[in-house]
């Protein structure tokens, strides 16, 4: 289950036994969280909202509801029902380039641009950004998207 992000892997697991663990890098983070992020939004949409947290925004760009105004939703139930509103399903990410690095309070934004195909339809450009806060040295969830 998804609760939060974990920037460690499985195979990562022992090195957090070590006396010293540093802190993963932005990069590495941001890579990870893209992963996994993708790979929910494919496998189990329904679960995407436990990478949100109670203070978290979320907002979906109205491409195709040109002169509207997207506007935001708070918080982890409010964030559920806006996602599952999108009705995605067999959603397919091409990832082309992931940019990310450190912002206040030891946070990481990350930029993502790709295409997205949702439930067979054709493949279309994209571009999110989220914002990362810490809940320890490793784990992150997403306060902004």
């Amino acid at each position: 289950m998804v609760s939060g992000m974990d920037a460690n892997n499985s195979a990562n697991n022992d090195a957090l036994n070590a006396d010293a663990v540093s802190a993963p890098s932005p990069q590495s983070v941001g890579r990870e969280f893209v992963r996994q992020y993708y790979t929910i939004l494919n496998m189990k949409p329904n679960l995407l909202h436990r990478f949100y947290s109670e203070d978290s925004y979320f907002v979906n760009g109205a491409l195709d509801r040109p002169g509207e105004v997207s506007v935001p939703v708070f918080g982890q139930e409010n964030i559920n029902k806006k996602i599952m509103s999108l009705n995605f399903k067999d959603c397919h990410a091409k990832i082309r380039q992931v940019d990310a690095m450190e912002t206040i309070g030891k946070g990481v934004v990350i930029q993502v641009s790709g295409e997205l195909s949702n439930d067979g339809q054709p493949m279309r450009k994209f571009l999110q950004t989220f914002v990362l806060a810490p809940q320890s040295s490793t784990k992150y969830y997403v306060k902004n998207d």
